[in-house]
């Protein structure tokens, strides 16, 4: 029987086990599978914390548990229709409570108190709403453009005409096309693609491709397409992949997990396959005949003893990588001063004149994104009041950190995530033609868009099919992508979002 190895436990590296078998039992060939984590959890940056408050009014019997994520906190029902498909065939549905809608709401602020919020409206019943952009607390002609920006850009996001601008530059070319007023860019949509996306160069946000940004905003809040259903994961996003990892250990035998394996490669000239081992020595080495790489780039370069073959490294080198600081905690100085502005989704407006919007700052409400009206303790800014930020603008004060209930240790946690520039954008282009070259495939989040969970998904498809094909046939052979770079970026978008 054929043995595939898939180095990482992430998202990417469960959809390509997940695929495999089900692409195996639709073609009658299922291989062995072997998943390998270093770390004692799957999940890569679906990362929970748990916090233990306390016993208190309402629940004197018990603890009152609640949760923050430090990595991935939400996703967009609409356009996650491959992972809403998973979720229902696993049993982790909205009808049993596994995950609800959040309130979507923003407020952008400065140092100064100065705040531009996205809070609540009447509707034409009376009742109260929350716009899901942008909010009536900004001025109507600056509420009008950037709404008109996110219906019309989402669309251009498709456009081959738009691959190669800049943010800015497509700012600035089409705002006086559109009407779009002078403070679309510093005021909102910089702040904004700052305080949800990580960038890099020294002009931050203003340098990102506008083809990423937007489709990053297409498939995470229906930007210029179907509007968004964006939930929660209750009790984290842990959840969501304990789930998926329990369904697939206890329904596909074909696939045995691994943790605590600091993976290395080695050839094995005689099979043509390749020998899995601990770097710890701890566990194997295990023999297996194709190798599929779901870490991140610069992990995967150095997996290989023998190093990977010379095209695909060199594809690789030119993904970079952002480490951002994500900090449970209580400190109210870290919100805006007007404590009504307080919003799902808070983000720092850098002073004027700040040429690059850095670092990657938003502030979280948990009362808010864990909204549950149907509780006290949890609507809105019931009992207990806490937050998420990443990569405070100002130090938390340490007496306000939370603590992890598991390990008693400060919730402090590094995310890293790729940089989705014009350089990955090309990236993810050019290793498509490396797929299947000497066994080797590619499956992390930055081979496929901005990696969000329902890219990885897609990707885990695409890297299972190929698979399974070479697997029949006995030759795994790399093929010259069919589409160009632009056709690729807009047949994934569309897939992604939902649109097709």
């Amino acid at each position: 029987m054929a043995v595939v190895g898939i180095i990482g436990g992430g998202i990417g590296g469960l959809a390509v086990a997940w695929n495999l078998v089900v692409e195996g039992q639709d073609s009658g060939t299922i291989p062995e599978i072997h998943i390998f984590e270093k770390n004692d959890r799957f999940g890569g940056n679906a990362n929970t914390k748990q916090f233990d408050f306390g016993k208190g009014p309402g629940y004197e019997d018990a603890p009152l548990m609640r949760w923050a994520d430090m990595g991935v906190n939400d996703f967009n029902t609409a356009a996650y229709q491959n992972i809403v498909k998973v979720m229902d065939q696993i049993g982790f549905t909205k009808e049993n409570g596994s995950y609800r809608n959040l309130e979507d709401s923003t407020t952008y602020f400065n140092t100064k108190g100065h705040a531009v919020t996205s809070n609540a409206y009447k509707d034409a019943n009376g009742a109260d709403q929350l716009d899901p952009w942008w909010g009536t607390a900004m001025a109507p002609d600056l509420y009008a453009s950037v709404t008109s920006f996110m219906e019309i850009g989402g669309k251009d996001a498709e456009l081959p005409k738009f691959h190669d601008y800049t943010m800015e530059q497509y700012i600035q070319e089409q705002s006086p096309v559109h009407n779009w007023v002078p403070e679309l860019g510093p005021e909102v949509i910089y702040p904004r693609v700052n305080g949800m996306y990580f960038t890099s160069g020294p002009l931050g946000p203003r340098s990102m491709p506008f083809a990423a940004v937007m489709h990053y905003y297409k498939i995470q809040e229906g930007a210029g397409g179907i509007p968004a259903d964006r939930n929660y994961f209750v009790g984290g996003a842990d959840k969501w992949i304990d789930a998926l990892v329990g369904y697939m250990a206890d329904n596909m035998p074909q696939i045995t997990f691994h943790t605590g394996w600091d993976a290395r490669i080695t050839r094995d000239t005689a099979s043509g396959g390749y020998n899995v081992s601990d770097a710890s020595g701890k566990n194997g080495p295990l023999a297996v005949g194709s190798v599929v790489l779901a870490t991140p780039a610069d992990i995967a370069l150095r997996i290989f003893t023998d190093g990977l073959p010379a095209k695909a490294a060199n594809i690789m080198s030119q993904i970079k990588y952002e480490v951002a600081v994500s900090v449970a905690h209580t400190d109210t100085r870290l919100m805006p001063v007007n404590r009504n502005a307080w919003s799902t989704y808070n983000i720092v407006i850098h002073e004027p004149g700040s040429v690059a919007l850095k670092p990657y700052t938003i502030h979280y409400v948990a009362n808010r994104h864990q909204n549950d009206k149907a509780s006290n303790q949890f609507n809105k800014f019931g009992a207990p009041e806490f937050f998420l930020s990443i990569n405070p603008h100002i130090p938390v004060s340490p007496d306000k950190v939370l603590k992890d209930a598991e390990t008693g240790e400060p919730a402090v946690a590094n995310l890293s995530h790729f940089v989705f520039d014009f350089d990955c954008m090309a990236a993810q282009h050019a290793i498509e033609g490396q797929q299947g070259a000497q066994g080797i495939y590619y499956a992390s989040g930055w081979t496929h868009g901005s990696g969000l969970h329902t890219e990885c998904w897609s990707q885990g498809e695409d890297v299972a099919a190929k698979l399974i094909a070479a697997l029949k046939t006995g030759v795994h052979e790399a093929k010259a992508p069919t589409k160009s770079q632009g056709e690729l970026i807009t047949s994934r978008l569309a897939r992604s979002s939902g649109s097709i």
